[in-house]
C-alpha cells in the first residue's frame, strides 16, 4: 500500500493530487463548477473530510461524482478511504470593540480579478437595478441572468459568465408555478434542466427589508446558501417606505450595500420606471422614486420600448456601457415549454464587439471535436458572415486558428501539424 499522507501531515498535497487526477477525467466546465469550490477539511487513517458550499451542492456533487472521487482516492492510496462531505454551516460572527481595519496595501485590487460577473451586463459583486416599465421583460431578464450564472452559460446566448455558483431568488409578484415554468424554459434553452441548476427560491409570503427582523433573516439565509447572485423582484414589494423620500430609501439601499460587502454576493433588484418620464431624461432618471436609487447602483440595466421593439441598455460605475440592444421572447422548440428570452437576431451582432467576437469564436472552436465551417460559426453565434470572415483572418494571422479541410480549429500544440496554414483564403 502507498504511504498514507496522513502519516506525514501532507494532506493538502494529497488533495492536490486528487484534483489533478480528476481534472484529467472530467471536462473543464464540470471541474470548475463541482470540484473547484470543494474545500479540503482534513485527512486521517480512515477518512477524508470535505466541505461544500450548501446542501444542494452536496446532494448534486455526491449523486454525480462520489464514485469518481472514491475511485481516484483508492487508486492514489491503493486502499479505500471513506469520503465525508458536509455543507458549510452558518459562520459564527463576533463583534469586537474596534472597527475592522487593514493597511492600504492589503485592500483588494480590481486588477487581481476579472471585473465581470456577466460580461458587459453586470459587474462582479455589484449591487444594481434592472429597471423599466411594467410588462417589459424585466423579470424574464433577471431570471435569465440567474440561470446563466448558475450554469456558467452565456447570458442571452451572447454574454460570457465569469463567476458561476448558487443563485438565491425572491419573486414576490409571481406564483411559484409561474416562476418554475419560466426557470424550466430558460434552463432548457441553455441545454440543461431545472433539476441541474443551483437556483434556490425564497418561498416566504412577504419580505419587508425596512424591518430589522427581515433584514437579519435575509442576511442569515444569504450566509447559509452563499449565492454568487441574489435576485430580488420587485423593489416595491420589499418595503413599505415612500420611495420618493431620500432619507428612508437611503437607509434601505445602505442595507443592500452592507449585505453585499459582508457576503460578497452580487445583488440584482428589479424596479419599475416612472409612468411618464421626460423624453430627454437619461435612462437612470426614469426610475421611480428617489434619485438615490440611480446614484446607488454599480450596474444598471434599463429595459425600454422603442417603436415596436424592446431594447436593453446597460450602464456601470467602472466599465463602459452597452446598447441599446433589442431583446424578445422566442417560442420554445419544446411544445410543453413557455417561451425563453433572447437577443433579437440583429441585436446579437451588435452585442459582439471585436474582442468579444474573437473570444466567442475561439471558445466555439475549442469546444468542437471537428473543424467548424465559416457558415456554422456564423449560424451558431448569429453574427454577420463578413465579421466572422474578418475575425477568422486575424486569428489565423495570429496563429491561434488554422484551417483544416473546409473548417477551422484551434491551433494545435507545438510539434503537431495542421493541414494548412494561415495564408489559405477564408471564404
Amino acid at each position: 500500500m502507498a504511504e498514507n499522507p496522513a502519516h506525514n501531515n501532507n494532506g493538502n498535497e494529497f488533495w492536490a493530487r486528487v484534483l489533478q487526477n480528476v481534472a484529467q477525467t472530467v471536462d473543464s466546465h464540470s471541474f470548475e463548477t463541482w470540484f473547484r469550490p470543494v474545500v479540503f477539511a482534513g485527512l486521517n487513517e480512515t477518512s477524508c473530510r470535505l466541505v461544500v458550499p450548501n446542501p444542494f451542492f452536496r446532494r448534486c456533487f455526491l449523486e454525480n461524482y462520489s464514485d469518481l472521487l472514491n475511485r481516484t482516492i483508492e487508486q492514489l492510496l491503493e486502499a479505500p478511504l471513506e469520503v465525508q462531505v458536509s455543507a458549510a454551516e452558518e459562520e459564527a460572527t463576533t463583534q469586537g470593540q474596534t472597527l475592522p481595519v487593514c493597511h492600504a496595501s492589503e485592500l483588494k485590487s480590481e486588477t487581481a480579478q476579472k471585473p465581470w460577473l456577466i460580461e458587459q451586463l453586470w459587474l462582479r459583486e455589484a449591487v444594481g437595478i434592472v429597471g423599466g416599465p411594467p410588462k417589459l421583460l424585466k423579470t424574464w431578464l433577471a431570471l435569465e441572468m440567474a440561470v446563466s450564472v448558475a450554469l456558467r452559460s452565456p447570458c442571452l446566448g451572447t454574454f460570457p459568465v465569469h463567476a458561476s455558483g448558487p443563485v438565491l431568488l425572491f419573486a414576490a409578484e409571481d406564483s411559484q408555478a409561474k416562476v418554475r415554468s419560466r426557470l424550466d424554459s430558460l434552463a432548457h434553452n441553455h441545454g440543461s434542466s431545472l433539476e441541474q441548476i443551483d437556483v434556490q427560491v425564497i418561498t416566504a409570503d412577504t419580505l419587508r427589508l425596512d424591518r430589522a427582523t427581515d433584514q437579519e433573516r435575509l442576511e442569515t439565509t444569504v450566509r447559509y446558501y452563499k449565492p454568487v447572485l441574489l435576485v430580488l423582484d420587485p423593489l416595491v414589494r420589499l418595503h413599505s417606505l415612500d420611495e420618493n423620500q431620500s432619507g428612508p430609501m437611503a437607509a434601505l439601499l445602505g442595507y443592500f450595500r452592507a449585505l453585499q460587502r459582508k457576503t460578497g454576493t452580487a445583488i440584482v433588484i428589479v424596479h419599475h420606471a416612472r409612468k411618464n418620464p421626460s423624453s430627454s431624461a437619461g435612462a437612470g432618471y426614469t426610475l421611480r422614486g428617489s434619485s438615490d436609487l440611480y446614484a446607488w447602483v454599480d450596474s444598471f440595466i434599463c429595459v425600454q420600448r422603442r417603436r415596436d421593439r424592446v431594447v436593453l441598455l446597460a450602464e456601470h460605475r467602472s466599465a463602459p456601457g452597452l446598447g441599446p440592444l433589442p431583446i424578445e421572447l422566442s417560442p420554445s422548440s419544446a411544445p410543453d415549454q413557455v417561451p425563453y428570452l433572447r437577443l433579437s437576431p440583429d441585436g446579437t451582432d451588435e452585442a459582439s464587439g471585436p474582442d468579444l467576437l474573437r473570444e466567442r469564436i475561439l471558445k466555439l472552436l475549442e469546444c468542437s471535436a471537428a473543424p467548424v465551417t465559416t457558415d456554422a460559426i456564423r449560424s451558431s453565434l448569429r453574427v454577420r458572415k463578413q465579421r466572422v470572415v474578418d475575425t477568422l483572418r486575424v486569428l489565423c494571422e495570429q496563429e491561434l486558428v488554422v484551417r483544416e479541410g473546409n473548417g477551422f480549429v484551434r491551433r494545435k500544440p507545438e510539434g503537431q501539424s495542421a493541414s494548412s496554414g494561415p495564408d489559405d483564403p477564408i471564404e
